[in-house]
């Protein structure tokens, strides 16, 4: 099957970038190895609950995110969280964090946004792009699914750097494919903990929403409920720090680790409860945040088709900067 525009990704900057260009009649198809949308706009579902284990919440700071979150907020798929969280200090000290931004979640989980992005798209997902051939005219994308049958005319790469650079080796210039090498992330391990109705009251008292930690072990930690219009279960989610996610990445006690990320918080908030979740999972992210992201919106090779790269990774490392550069693509083709 051929389009004029495949795009590798389906996380805020494929999907964002797919929309604009469909929106603009242009022809496109949005291939993803997961099952489900969103990359990084993640939601757990748990028994009776769910958690967002990837982004925390959005903080627009452009006109033109701001712009596109209030079309959210006026067709109720995202709220204002919180305009004020907590900073955990390097002395162990919890402050109200001086930046008075308003942060917006969605209650039923940061995945209905990329839902919300995807609808009317051609969507294939569980297809894991092997090779990317040049053929007239344009390039053959080829799955670890043999009946995968999919050419293009134009190929938008919407995925992290590392996992770009297999694709393009052998088929971008130089300095294309240098300026990939150098782009490094951090890893990060998050533990999705859920907690006794019973206990409900006691979390809620704290007034705590969400805290970003200078901690040995810890980066994050959000009360993740608290987003939610009517939760029928305490929910926290907590991030590991990139220096702790490096060394137990490729732990062979994964369940240890989720455990041990909320001794830690128990610890340091002072809140013996945080220790003994109902059911506790984590989530492994190898490519959460670029350490050294490029200073462009988009990345684009000098092929014998036209190929570009996309994400977070350009521009910034957080979900706005992948929505712009998204935009951004899109805008370049139409």
């Amino acid at each position: 099957m051929h389009h004029e525009i495949a795009i590798v990704g389906a996380g805020m900057a494929g999907l964002i970038c797919g929309k604009t260009l469909q929106d603009a009649g242009r022809d496109v198809v949005v291939i993803d190895k997961s099952r489900g949308l969103g990359g990084r706009l993640a939601t757990r579902r748990l028994a009776n609950t769910h958690a967002d284990h990837g982004v925390c919440y959005l903080k627009p700071k452009s006109n033109r995110f701001r712009s596109f979150i209030q079309d959210l907020v006026d067709r109720n798929i995202v709220s204002l969280w919180s305009d004020r969280l907590h900073t955990l200090n390097t002395d162990g000290e919890l402050i109200l964090d001086a930046d008075p931004s308003a942060r917006y979640a969605s209650p039923n989980g940061a995945t209905v946004i990329a839902k919300d992005l995807a609808q009317g798209l051609t969507v294939k997902l569980g297809q894991v792009i092997k090779v990317i051939r040049p053929i007239d005219q344009g390039w053959q994308l080829t799955s670890q699914n043999p009946d995968f049958d999919l050419t293009a005319s134009i190929v938008i790469l919407a995925i992290p750097a590392p996992q770009a650079l297999p694709l393009v080796q052998m088929i971008a210039n130089s300095e294309f494919i240098q300026q990939i090498e150098d782009i490094t992330f951090a890893p990060s391990l998050t533990a999705i903990a859920v907690y006794s109705p019973e206990l409900r009251s006691q979390f809620t008292a704290t007034n705590l929403r969400g805290i970003t930690c200078s901690d040995q072990t810890i980066g994050w930690i959000g009360f993740d409920s608290t987003k939610q219009l009517n939760p029928t279960q305490p929910t926290i989610i907590i991030q590991s720090n990139a220096k702790f996610a490096t060394t137990h990445f490729d732990s062979t006690d994964l369940p240890a680790i989720a455990q041990q990320l909320c001794d830690r918080a128990a610890k340091v908030l002072a809140l013996p409860a945080i220790a003994t979740p109902e059911l506790l999972q984590i989530q492994r992210w190898k490519y959460a945040f670029a350490i050294n992201p490029i200073n462009a919106l988009v990345l684009a090779a000098t092929t014998s088709a036209p190929l570009f790269c996309i994400g977070d990774w350009c521009g910034g490392n957080r979900v706005e900067s992948a929505f712009l550069s998204g935009l951004a693509t899109a805008e370049r083709l139409t």
